[in-house]
């Protein structure tokens, strides 16, 4: 339940991975994080935007970068409602005005399926919370602030392989002491098989070792066919996590690349 203000999209997976261990390896191919240069610690100052009552806060990230665009991101669950968290947004960002402005509502609500996102543009950033029932009188949800003035919005999708043809949609960087992590969500219109026979001789040729693999299943049969690989490859100082799967509905394959550099 994560809504960018640009085109990031949801972060509902594309395609069910059924064999348990393969979700559990995909979570983690997400979760590795990403070093070069910081992506929001410049020479501007980031706002501060304050917990939500009654909840507790962890930080997905404080130096991102989706699609181009520098990012920080929050997760919470809170012992308040719903209700509650947008208000207290909405009378925050109401009387955090510099110089004040009485009578003026500054933050944006707006409805979103069983969410309510709650935002403001202030400067070169905005910031959004996104918020939504976890029960009676509890909530859950996320605070991110993204830089948008200044700034180009691109998918670059280089230094992660995928097979010829196919098409990057999403790119996710991350750093965290140290590693770099670049997630690049490819769609092919090649096979499952296809593809991962591509990466089979690509990074064998390149030096890349298999690590680990799980396969899932379209059905619990033997004889099913497999509809999503997970694998894990390394080389030297250099991990390289793959996730791909077969989305049949609209007849494609797809990868989640997610290269971690130390």
């Amino acid at each position: 339940m994560f809504t960018l203000p640009f085109p990031f999209g949801s972060r509902r997976p594309l395609f069910a991975l059924r064999a348990p261990a393969c979700l559990a390896l995909l979570a983690f191919a997400g979760s590795a994080a990403l070093a070069q240069a910081s992506f929001t610690r410049g020479s501007t100052p980031w706002p501060d935007i304050p917990t939500p009552p009654k909840a507790k806060v962890q930080w997905v990230s404080d130096d991102m970068r989706v699609n181009g665009i520098p990012m920080r991101v929050q997760t919470f669950n809170s012992e308040a409602s719903k209700e509650e968290v947008v208000a207290y947004y909405t009378a925050y960002w109401k009387t955090a005005q510099t110089p004040p402005q009485p009578g003026k509502t500054v933050a944006a609500v707006t409805p979103k399926g069983d969410d309510t996102l709650v935002a403001r543009a202030h400067g070169p950033f905005y910031s959004m919370v996104q918020v939504r029932s976890a029960g009676p009188g509890r909530s859950s949800g996320t605070i991110s602030t993204s830089q948008l003035l200044g700034v180009d919005p691109k998918i670059d999708s280089s230094g992660v392989p995928a097979p010829s043809g196919a098409t990057a949609v999403n790119v996710v960087e991350a750093i965290d002491n140290g590693k770099r992590n670049k997630q690049v969500l490819f769609i092919s219109r090649d096979s499952l098989d296809s593809v991962s026979g591509y990466y089979q001789r690509s990074l064998a040729r390149d030096g890349w070792a298999l690590l680990q693999e799980q396969v899932g299943k379209s059905d619990k049969t033997d004889d099913a066919p497999t509809s999503a690989l997970v694998r894990m490859y390394g080389r030297d100082k250099q991990q390289l996590d793959l996730a791909m799967g077969v989305d049949a509905s609209n007849g494609v394959t797809v990868i989640n690349a997610n290269l971690i550099s130390y």
